[in-house]
């Protein structure tokens, strides 16, 4: 395997990339026999933790009666209803595996939908790893209006061509959204965004502007599609449209849906998805809606919707106070930034926060890749990129333990070399 790895996001991991033995609730021990408590969560959809027991009975349950159907079951819509009852904006739901997939069927519905080709994004957001929409995510020179560019593209081996579908946007930038909206915006099928930038420190989204967005796309006939992949079932029981208080047209799940197993889904209005139903629009997948993945998920949504629960509060409640003693790290005089929301946030060791993908571009990531060695050493596990996501299964106990951690690792990052 290339690096060793079977993603190449895993490849950053400083020193080397770990190999895990096992997880058990919020704690990581790899073949060393070293334990960790892990805030990458398996980059983001352990939401209750590793092997939390509802789960591990629910899938145990299902491999007895099959693993795949090639047929539609019960589970299907019963997490398809769960879903909708957590988003009242939509009205249908159809599964896939990955948020990769996912935004592909999205994308094509919305241009299904209005008969246009261009879809805007904003820089530094991933969508996936699909050639068609792999634009503008970690190009170095960062744009101050629709851009479309050589250098939009992110790899080898991607052709040009896609470029001819795709503006980039600068983030928080209401006046380059407009002004790109009344230049072309008959031609806009769709803006698709994540609601919060998780994969750019974690940055959120300035006052007004995921409005300003949803104005723009509705005066355009242009459909707004939210790529929750992260912050689905992560921020708030309705993911980020419902934090924000902004309504998408369409939205794309994974990660913390099914709590560790491999689905995805998009959600919108009826009117959106019957194209599928007639079957003008293709959607097709041999392991979509697999047993397995919607019995996690079934029992995930379980915990995380019980209307009798306190799911969303205890996860706020840990993450907060997780954030604030790391944040008091910088009260010793090196600067720390926490950014994001409880549940997933960034930290970064400079006093401003960052705003754009501008801002984050001129960010010195080697100093986050000194600190995630550091904090690695100690026995905590983040993100490569220093984000941090807060499951269910992080008790208090567990938070203080890292606090613990994090002030030794600190002390060893100040005492490496200049902040």
């Amino acid at each position: 395997m290339p690096s060793g790895v079977s993603s190449a996001f895993r490849a950053r991991q400083k020193p080397v990339p770990l190999f895990i033995d096992r997880g058990s609730g919020a704690r990581l021990y790899d073949v060393d026999g070293n334990e960790y408590i892990d805030y990458a969560l398996g980059h983001g959809p352990l939401i209750l933790g590793h092997c939390h027991p509802a789960i591990v009975h629910a899938v145990q349950k299902q491999l007895a009666r099959g693993s795949t159907f090639g047929c539609q079951h019960e589970l299907e819509a019963q997490v398809g209803e769960k879903m909708l009852t957590a988003l009242p904006w939509a009205q249908r739901v159809l599964f896939s595996n990955t948020g990769s997939e996912a935004v592909q069927i999205a994308l094509r519905l919305a241009r299904a939908a209005t008969g246009r080709r261009l879809v805007v994004k904003f820089e530094g957001d991933y969508h996936g790893w699909m050639d068609s929409i792999l634009v503008g995510y970690r190009h170095k020179n960062p744009v101050h209006q629709a851009c479309h560019g050589d250098d939009m593209l992110a790899t080898m081996g991607q052709p040009s061509s896609v470029l001819q579908d795709i503006r980039v946007l600068p983030w928080n930038d209401a006046e380059a959204l407009q002004r790109c909206f009344q230049e072309i915006g008959g031609e806009i099928a769709a803006a698709i965004c994540e609601p919060m930038q998780c994969n750019v420190a974690s940055t959120l989204p300035v006052p007004g502007f995921l409005q300003t967005l949803r104005a723009a796309t509705r005066e355009h006939g242009a459909l707004l599609i939210f790529d929750e992949v992260i912050t689905g079932f992560r921020l708030a029981a309705g993911g980020g449209s419902q934090y924000f208080g902004v309504a998408p047209d369409l939205a794309v799940f994974g990660k913390a849906l099914a709590g560790g197993y491999p689905l995805s889904a998009v959600a919108g209005k009826a009117a959106l998805l019957e194209p599928v139903e007639t079957g003008q629009v293709i959607h097709a997948g041999t392991f979509n809606g697999n047993p397995i993945a919607m019995a996690a998920a079934a029992a995930t949504l379980d915990i995380l919707l019980d209307p009798g629960g306190d799911a969303y509060l205890r996860l706020h409640r840990l993450g907060e106070r997780l954030w604030s003693g790391l944040q008091r790290l910088g009260d010793t005089g090196t600067p720390v930034m926490v950014q994001g929301v409880p549940t997933c946030f960034h930290i970064l060791f400079q006093e401003e926060p960052i705003r754009n993908y501008r801002d984050f571009v001129a960010y010195d990531m080697r100093r986050n890749d000194r600190w995630v060695e550091a904090a690695l050493r100690e026995g905590i596990f983040q993100m490569a990129d220093g984000r941090w996501y807060v499951s269910l299964a992080h008790s208090d106990e567990a938070i203080a333990q890292t606090l613990e951690r994090a002030k030794r690792a600190f002390d060893s990052f100040c005492r490496g070399g200049e902040a």
